[in-house]
């Protein structure tokens, strides 16, 4: 069903909202931002905020699925399965290290809350990278079932390596790692091969 005029007024809204979210959040840091900050950037009034968002965290978390694509997952591997999988490495670890590149700025900010409220991180897990993960793991078990991987694959531990490469190089960056920042474009080539190695043999 195609969405109504409203309802694609709405998302703009909301975009338009966690833009100016991302910029006043990566200037201020997310515990000195306020939602005030934050319409008025979006040039709206403050409830018009709560019409979209329930809190401050729920706008955080918002801007983490955004940032990480986390509601496009199921539209790129359902792509993935039209490519080899060689291709699929590639095209997927390029296009993940470029948006993190893009948009580190943000995500340095909104990833480190992570890290020190527990309960945002649980939230962040559980709503982002776990549902990312089930959809990952279904790939992976046709890979197995297409001969692409070794039939005693465990799709679960198969999906969290393939993730721990790019979520190792991206905390090293948000370390401050002068490397991995000075070297970003090799490390995203690097990547590629070393899991082709992995996953090719």
């Amino acid at each position: 069903m195609a969405e109504s005029i409203q309802d694609q007024i709405a998302q703009l809204r909301r975009e338009h909202i966690l833009t100016a979210a991302i910029d006043v959040i990566a200037e201020r840091g997310f515990q000195k931002t306020t939602v005030k900050q934050i319409a008025q950037r979006a040039g709206v009034a403050d409830g018009t905020i709560y019409n979209y968002f329930k809190n401050k965290d729920d706008i955080l978390l918002a801007i983490i699925a955004q940032l990480t694509e986390a509601e496009a997952r199921e539209m790129h591997f359902a792509e993935a399965r039209q490519v080899d999988f060689t291709n699929f490495l590639q095209e997927y670890i390029a296009h993940r290290m470029n948006e993190i590149d893009e948009n580190f700025r943000a995500l340095k900010v909104v990833l480190s809350e992570t890290f020190v409220n527990a309960e945002l991180g649980r939230q962040v897990f559980e709503q982002i990278y776990d549902p990312t993960f089930a959809i990952a793991e279904k790939y992976f078990e046709a890979l197995k079932a297409d001969g692409a991987l070794p039939a005693d694959t465990d799709s679960k531990i198969a999906v969290r390596l393939f993730a721990s490469p790019l979520l190792g190089l991206m905390l090293l960056r948000l370390m401050g790692d002068p490397h991995v920042d000075a070297n970003w474009d090799a490390y995203t080539a690097a990547m590629v091969a070393f899991m082709k190695q992995i996953y090719e043999q």
